[in-house]
């Protein structure tokens, strides 16, 4: 791991330790729960996959028409009032996936392709700040957090029919510094209760490029770029409890 990430890996324990300790007294812990949707830019990976349709004659969907759920939390203590600092973790994997049938010089032949993320997980040192702490109806508030990221994903293509049996295979993983700024809103279920529902929308910074090898007969180089370019606006909806 490189010496920023660890760097940001202990300044999160850090704020995990540092926050209850420091937390107001009197304050009540929050813990939230939620689902996300997020568009990530992923340029430089979409393009790849317009180069194979371009390539084969292929119209496979890139991350653009397809989901991109996960699911997170978050713990956080008062440190002052309207201001809270905690710890969010996120949790995330999915693929896009095709097969098609193209022609080649000897007849037609099957093409699949498959990119799969079998994980993406984050920690993050987050922190929300409330202006208006002592409302009972709307809570509107502005969140910001630092953190580090993992993800590991795999590419596979494969162009088989009775003569040809073809294909490349790309791994990649890593970890990489992610950055998130965004606001949102607390709807109290009642104001006797201590649950309510949160809405948000905020805007992710997280990239990680690698040269990395690539195996099989269709390879265009011995390496190409893997570019995880995760940065974009996300929205989330989640339950969450004070208490």
């Amino acid at each position: 791991m490189k010496t920023m990430n660890w760097m940001l890996f202990s300044s999160l324990l850090l704020a995990g330790a540092v926050a209850p300790v420091a937390a107001e007294p009197g304050g009540s812990p929050e813990f939230v729960f939620y689902v996300q949707q997020a568009w990530p830019r992923q340029t430089t990976t979409n393009e790849q996959i317009a180069e194979i349709n371009r390539t084969f004659g292929s119209d496979f969907d890139d991350w653009g028409d397809v989901p991109n759920l996960s699911i997170g939390a978050q713990l956080l203590w008062d440190l002052a009032p309207g201001w809270k600092l905690g710890v969010q973790v996120d949790y995330g994997s999915g693929s896009i996936d095709g097969r098609e049938q193209v022609p080649t010089p000897v007849g037609p032949a099957k093409l699949s392709f498959e990119q799969r993320y079998d994980i993406y997980t984050d920690i993050y040192a987050v922190g929300k700040w409330y202006p208006w702490p002592e409302s009972k109806q709307v809570q509107p508030f502005l969140l910001g957090g630092a953190g580090i990221a993992y993800e590991s994903d795999t590419t596979t293509l494969k162009l088989r029919n009775e003569l040809i049996d073809s294909g490349l295979r790309v791994e990649n993983d890593g970890w990489f510094p992610t950055y998130t700024a965004g606001l949102g809103m607390n709807l109290p279920i009642s104001e006797a209760s201590s649950w309510y529902v949160e809405f948000g929308i905020a805007y992710v910074w997280a990239r990680m490029t690698n040269r990395v090898p690539v195996t099989g007969d269709l390879a265009p180089s011995a390496k190409v770029t893997a570019d995880t370019d995760l940065s974009g606006p996300n929205f989330w909806v989640g339950v969450a409890r004070s208490f």
